[in-house]
């Protein structure tokens, strides 16, 4: 057996957190519990001498996503944000810290993404068939998409005090772009309080990882190929405290003619996004990884790329949407990202790699 295929055997073994490198000695096997929430899985890694309270932190991490979801669901109209959704151009809704620490976010990574990440995308998502939304039997017409935009803005959302408002009728807020992320962060925080410092929270993918899996060994993540649903473009060795997220093409799509859309839609144009397949972000913080995976997924490698260089500790890799397989990187991802060997020729670091 080649060294690559034997690479590759021993990777496809791992599908989503890789623990170690090597063999464990059982008292020092990371434990992971996983639970439901938020129409997804979630899950907590406790390692070293705290595996024996991982049902602990998983209890605590449960309520903690559980409580965050009663809030911020758009599925169920008594929570917090369906009313303030109901009440849009009609009145305000008083925002608790949780919703208001979620609008300021929104604004963030909508300043930062030029509003390319817009959390009142909703009515242009469901016009595409997602998000409760029928799936439409032809390309959707200029005259709707267009009809759906004057919707969307995330500046038409409003904080005043603790009010929280939109100033137009049928205007839809969806948080599912940043409320994972949040989520995450606040259980990490919540958990350290009480003194743990060997563990991972993860939420549908959005990952925050302390400490270390073991002596000598750091948190160990694989990226998917977007292009394989089994197989993997490597790896990262993520630092104490460090975040990942990944948004791919692969998620949520929908078949319409013959073409296939997916979910994420460039407000700018009304239209699911075309030409990326995958986007995986690192950064300090569960929250900003979530939102920033998403806002350059939109962007695309040259605009993104400008984006990512100018927040510290914040590095991204892109796949675009198409073949040969092109993996594109920017320079500080490089100390993290691990590419599978047979795939090392496909590695650009952003600036350095040929135009397109």
């Amino acid at each position: 057996m080649s060294e690559t295929r034997r690479w590759l055997c021993w990777f496809s073994a791992w599908i989503a957190v890789l623990l170690a490198a090597g063999c464990l000695v059982p008292q020092s096997a990371p434990r992971e519990l996983r639970f439901n929430v938020m129409g997804t899985y979630a899950s907590v890694i406790a390692a070293g001498h705290e595996t024996g309270r991982a049902e602990e932190y998983c209890k605590a991490t449960e309520t903690v996503m559980r409580g965050i979801e009663s809030e911020l669901t758009i599925y169920r109209t008594n929570s917090l944000l369906s009313q303030l959704n109901a009440l849009a151009g009609k009145g305000s809704v008083e925002a608790d810290a949780t919703l208001r620490a979620n609008i300021e976010l929104a604004w963030k990574y909508g300043d930062l993404s030029h509003g390319t990440f817009d959390v009142t995308v909703g009515p242009l998502v469901r016009l595409w068939g997602f998000s409760g939304g029928k799936v439409p039997a032809a390309a959707v017409p200029e005259d709707r998409i267009q009809a759906a935009r004057a919707l969307v803005g995330y500046k038409h959302l409003h904080l005043d005090g603790t009010r929280a408002s939109l100033d137009q009728p049928g205007m839809v807020v969806d948080l599912g772009g940043i409320a994972k992320g949040y989520a995450v962060d606040v259980c990490c925080d919540l958990l350290r309080s009480r003194g743990a410092r060997d563990f991972t929270v993860n939420l549908s993918g959005n990952m925050r990882c302390f400490g270390r899996p073991a002596p000598e060994r750091p948190w160990r993540i694989g990226v998917r190929d977007p292009f394989d649903a089994n197989g993997m473009l490597g790896f990262l060795d993520l630092e104490n405290g460090m975040a990942v997220s990944t948004s791919g093409n692969y998620e949520r799509f929908v078949m319409i003619d013959g073409h296939r859309y997916i979910h994420i839609i460039d407000p700018r144009t009304g239209r699911p996004v075309e030409g990326m397949a995958g986007v995986t972000v690192i950064s300090p913080s569960a929250a900003d990884a979530d939102g920033l995976s998403t806002a350059l997924f939109v962007l695309g490698v040259e605009e993104g790329s400008k984006v990512i260089y100018g927040l510290p500790g914040t590095e991204a890799l892109f796949v675009p949407d198409r073949q040969p397989l092109e993996i594109d990187v920017t320079r500080g991802m490089t100390r993290f990202f691990h590419v599978r060997p047979d795939l090392a020729g496909s590695v650009h670091v952003i600036g350095d790699h040929p135009q397109h």
